[in-house]
Order: structure tokens, then C-alpha cells, then sequence
């Protein structure tokens, strides 16, 4: 018996099998590239334009050609080659960026539009058959309004433009155009002797500066004496702002300093308790084991500062471990241990004063160098007695934080106290926040305030967003005048009779309401402030008393180098506030350390009472 052949069963073919033989047979039937359709309507736009416009000769070709084109769409002709040479250019150069259906339909839309719009008596046959007809229905006056839509609508699918936007466009271009013209009629007119003189040229060998005084103080920077490139004035979308600055009747008359009380003078002498407890500290150490001799000895304010010289080969570190030792010794509350002393081959050990001594700001207040800028504050005595200031206009921006009681609100006030007696309300204008309504509420009624002073925090996030923008808006404005800083822009200003930007300052009196109530928002407008806002001469102050990572972030910290602290209650707010410890050793009621700009040399300082 034959075997049988077992058949074969059927399987479906795989879709892989499939797309590959529908991909062969759509490839079998060739490609029309659109470049070369855009080159071949570019070619016949030039061809009939030379037909048209320059009447040359075509041959029997172009004879019926252009007759035929006069006959079908009649006045339109004169437009078909320059429509063919810009359809073809546009798929030659961007046929990536062309989407062929919309391109189809607006061409289709425009096309029908035109001759609608041209009618019978100018469109030839197809004016005839479409615009005749529709005038029957609609008139001559409907057949040419839609007409017209079908036109702008046709030329919007080619374009891919949108109506709104020309619309707003166009009326952002007439009111440009009405307030320039506004101002050419209003500028008064600047006589030839009003320009700038030609700079004095600058000798060729400078000598050197030297910007490390007694202190860490920081001077401003010096100011470029090349006057900048004077240009036309801005638009008024550039010069519109976001704050009102009302002019005072009059001229404004700075106070008078004495004003300013002075601290009561220090009877009886303190050498004798000096003496003991420097006796007792070095008695202490040799308890421990540690030689040392006393080689130096300053008494500030509130402090007084051993200087000690460690015999050889004794560990600084082992002065520094015995901080707890040496308090219980000296029976102090809180001593300080510099191992060593920056700059010095000496351990200093700072303990509290047996005769504290106030500093107010009349102790301290004086004429400031010629160089300072109008936010140029005195913060209080160093440890040897030595006034400091510090200029907020090259800081540029100060963090201050402490907790409650440590002096961190008499810091402000002696910040601004200093601005109200050396600056004018033409020369710094001042932007006061304050959620907790009792520390900035004396301030409600000086004309240096630029708004009142704000208590609610949703209102401060929208003040933050309104600097934000009065930053940009100056940006642009110095960017016109080509100056790089505001000294060199109010030069140019001054020189086109226009008035000078004041600089502006806020203080922000306790930035951890803010960031409960609205984090990003507070966060993203200082980070912003606190990375462009030098150049403008705007300039912050923000002061907390609750330091911990969620209120001073990483960014706030990167941004703003100038750092105040005060007394806090750990060594962890200490690191947060100076990237250091120190802090948790301060004694409070304005017992601070400073860190200015460009060094990571801390200074401790008294600061001053109002």
C-alpha cells in the first residue's frame, strides 16, 4: 500500500513577512520627491514671469501657454508666477517643515478665494464659473466677502500663521509706534554741550590695590570712569514699571547725626580681673597638662581674648578638647577656642567679660570713605574695639539668622538706621517685609519705602515675583545704554536728562513664615534675585531665626556668601548658618560672627544698638 503524503499545514504568514513584500511593492512604485516638485514650479514661475512681466519670447509654447492662462483665471495670471516661484522655493529650502495636507487646502482655499473675489469681468473662465455663480446667490458684494475669507483663510493654512497672534502683534506695534511718537514730541530738546566730554585717557602702569584692611571689611567696587555708549531711548514696554516712585516736595534733608545716642562711659578698670583669670586659664591647662604662656591679650566689648603660645610639641587640637574644662575653670557660661588664631602662631581662648560694655550706633557712626556706595551700614566693634561697616552693594546680599533674643532684629535696625542718616529716598528705595507685624512697623512712614511694609505672606510672595520683574525691566535699561553696573547707567541717565535708579533693598525680617506659606515661589524669586540682581543694585537682606536646611536651602546658601550669625542652640544650626561651627558658643544680645564676601575668616563681632 503507497504512503500516503502527509499534508503540509497551513500557518498564516508572519506580519514581518507581510510589511516586507507591501514595502517592496510601495518602493516598486517609485518616489516623488517634493524638492523636485519645488524645483520644477519654481522653474515654471520664472518661465511665465518672463512672459508676463518682461514680454519675452516664448515660442509657440509659451504663446498658448500665456493665452491659455489669460483665458482660465484672467488677472490672476499677472499673480501665478510669483504664487509658482514661492511655492516651489518654499518646497526646495523647508520641504521638512511643510505639512502637505494643510499646505493642499490652504493652497486650494486661497486659490478659489482670488477668483471668487475677481469675478467674472477679471477672473476669466474660472472667475466666470465660480465667482458668477455665487454672485447670483449672494450679490456682488457677499460673492467678494467670501471671497476675501476664503483668501485669508487660505493664506493662514499656508503660513501656519494664527490670527490672534498678528492681531496682537499688529496692535503691539501701533501702540509702540503711538508712544514713540508721543516722546519725540515731548523730549526736550539736549543741546551739543550736554553730551559727555571724550574720556581723559587712563595712565598705562596702575598701582596695585589693596582691598585687605584691619578688619574683612569689603570695599565697593571702583567705578568705571569711560562714560557708556549713549543710545535711544526705550520703548514703553521697557520703560514702564512695576513700582511707583512718587517725588518729594522739596528737598530731602538727611538727618542730623546727633541724633544718635552715645553708650555711658565704662567706670573702673578691669586689668585686675584680666590678670586673675588669665592666672586661673593658665593654671587650668596645666591641670591638663598643656604648657602655655600668655603672649597677647585684647578686651573688647563683650569679650576678651587670651592669646597662648604652646610649648613644643603640644597639639593645638588638645587646647581645643578641653573647651568643657576650661568653662567649668574659669566658671563662665561659654568660652571660644580659636586653634589658632588665623594668622597667628598663637591658641586663642575668648572669654566673656567680667564688665560687659554696650556699643551703640552713636559710638560708631563716622564718616565713611569716598568709595562707599549709599548701602554702606556699620554693623558694630570687633573684638579689639575697632568699628565695622560693611558695603551691602558688594556683598551683595547678607543672610542673618540667631535665635530668639540673640540681637538678630537690632541687627536690621542698625542696618537701616544706617542707610535712613547717609541716603537719600533718590538713592535707595527700600522694600520692608515682615510677617511677624512688630519689628518693621516703626519704619511705615519714611519716603524711602517704595510699598508699605508687608506683613502677609502671600502678599510678600507677590511682592518677590514684582522685584523679580523691576530686575529684568533694568536689565533691559542698562543693556541700552550698554553699562554693566547701575553708577555706570545713572551716568548715562543723568547725561540725557533722564532721573537716576535708586537702589533697592529688602529685608525680609523672618524668611521661615514665608517659605510655610509658599516655598517655591519665595525660593525661586530669591534664587533669582540673589544670582542676577547685583548688577541692577538690587539687593537683599534675609534674616530667620529657625536656621535648618528647609528654610535656607542649598541654592539660598549658594547665592548669597555674605553670612551674619548670632547665638543658636546647636552646633548643626551653626553649620548651616557659617558652614562651620562657632556659632553655639556666642553669648547673644548681639554677640555675632561675621563672614564677609571672598574670605572664610570669621569675625566676631558686638554689634550696635540703636
Amino acid at each position: 500500500m503507497p504512503a500516503t503524503k502527509k499534508k503540509r499545514p497551513l500557518r498564516p504568514r508572519s506580519p514581518s513577512r507581510v510589511k516586507k513584500r507591501t514595502r517592496r511593492r510601495r518602493d516598486g512604485q517609485g518616489h516623488h520627491h517634493p524638492e523636485l516638485v519645488g524645483l520644477g514650479l519654481a522653474a515654471l514661475g520664472l518661465f511665465l514671469a518672463s512672459l508676463l512681466y518682461l514680454d519675452w519670447e516664448g515660442g509657440l509654447v509659451g504663446e498658448k501657454i500665456e493665452q491659455a492662462l489669460r483665458d482660465v483665471v484672467g488677472g490672476a495670471a499677472y499673480a501665478t508666477p510669483i504664487a509658482l516661484t514661492g511655492i516651489g522655493a518654499l518646497m526646495l529650502f523647508r520641504s521638512a517643515l511643510v505639512q502637505l495636507k494643510p499646505f493642499r487646502t490652504g493652497l486650494g482655499l486661497a486659490v478659489a478665494g482670488l477668483m471668487i473675489a475677481l469675478g467674472s469681468e477679471h477672473g476669466g473662465l474660472v472667475g466666470r464659473l465660480l465667482g458668477g455663480g455665487l454672485a447670483k446667490l449672494l450679490g456682488s458684494t457677499g460673492s467678494l466677502l467670501v471671497g476675501s475669507t476664503a483668501l485669508v483663510a487660505g493664506g493662514l493654512l499656508l503660513t501656519g500663521a494664527s490670527a490672534g497672534a498678528l492681531l496682537r502683534s499688529s496692535g503691539i506695534a501701533v501702540r509702540r509706534a503711538s508712544t514713540a511718537a508721543r516722546r519725540s514730541l515731548e523730549r526736550p530738546q539736549v543741546a551739543d554741550s550736554d553730551y559727555l566730554p571724550p574720556p581723559r585717557p587712563e595712565p598705562r602702569h596702575k598701582p596695585p590695590v589693596d582691598v585687605v584692611h584691619d578688619y574683612p571689611d569689603v570695599i565697593s567696587e571702583r567705578l568705571s570712569q569711560h562714560p557708556p555708549l549713549l543710545v535711544d531711548e526705550p520703548d514703553e514696554e521697557t520703560q514702564s514699571t512695576l513700582f511707583d516712585l512718587p517725588r518729594e516736595e522739596g528737598e530731602y534733608v538727611l538727618p542730623d547725626r546727633s541724633v544718635l545716642k552715645s553708650s555711658p562711659p565704662q567706670g573702673g578698670s578691669t586689668s585686675q580681673a584680666n590678670a586673675r583669670t588669665a592666672e586661673t586659664l593658665l593654671q587650668a591647662l596645666a591641670h591638663f597638662g598643656v604648657e602655655a604662656t600668655i603672649v597677647g591679650q585684647i578686651a573688647g566689648p563683650r569679650v576678651t581674648r587670651y592669646e597662648l603660645q604652646l610649648a613644643p610639641g603640644t597639639k593645638v587640637s588638645k587646647v581645643a578638647a578641653l573647651k568643657d574644662d576650661l568653662s567649668y575653670a574659669l566658671a563662665t557660661t561659654e568660652i571660644r577656642i580659636l586653634a589658632p588664631i588665623p594668622g597667628k602662631q598663637a591658641v586663642g581662648v575668648e572669654v566673656p567679660a567680667v564688665s560687659p560694655r554696650i556699643v551703640t550706633l552713636g559710638d560708631i557712626y563716622d564718616d565713611l570713605p569716598a568709595t562707599a556706595s549709599p548701602l554702606a551700614v556699620w554693623l558694630g566693634k570687633d573684638i579689639s574695639g575697632t568699628a565695622v561697616w560693611a558695603d551691602l552693594a558688594r556683598m551683595p546680599h547678607i543672610l542673618i539668622a540667631g535665635t530668639t533674643g540673640s540681637g538678630k532684629s537690632g541687627c536690621i535696625n542698625t542696618i537701616l538706621t544706617s542707610i535712613l542718616l547717609r541716603s537719600t529716598p533718590d538713592e535707595v528705595r527700600l522694600i520692608l517685609i515682615d510677617p511677624k507685624r512688630i519689628e518693621l512697623n516703626y519704619y511705615e512712614s519714611i519716603p524711602h519705602l517704595l510699598t508699605p511694609v508687608v506683613s502677609s505672606p502671600k502678599e510678600a510672595s507677590a511682592v518677590l515675583t514684582n522685584v523679580v520683574a523691576e530686575m529684568d525691566r533694568r536689565y533691559e535699561r542698562l543693556s541700552l545704554v550698554r553699562a554693566r553696573n547701575l553708577p555706570e547707567a545713572n551716568r548715562a541717565f543723568r547725561a540725557r536728562g533722564e532721573d537716576a535708579l535708586p537702589y533697592l533693598l529688602v529685608v525680609i525680617d523672618e524668611l521661615a513664615d514665608l517659605m510655610m506659606i509658599s516655598p517655591q515661589t519665595v525660593e525661586d524669586a530669591i534664587i533669582r534675585l540673589a544670582q542676577k540682581s547685583r548688577a541692577v543694585g538690587i539687593h537683599l537682606v534675609l534674616a530667620t531665626q529657625r536656621p535648618s536646611v528647609d528654610v535656607i536651602t542649598g541654592m539660598i546658601k549658594a547665592n548669597v556668601p555674605s553670612r551674619i550669625a548670632f547665638a543658636v542652640s546647636s552646633q548643626t544650626d551653626s553649620r548651616v548658618i557659617l558652614d562651620g561651627s562657632g556659632a553655639e558658643s556666642l553669648l547673644g544680645q548681639g554677640d555675632m560672627l561675621f563672614k564677609p564676601l571672598g574670605t572664610s575668616r570669621l569675625q566676631r563681632v558686638q554689634g550696635a544698638y540703636v
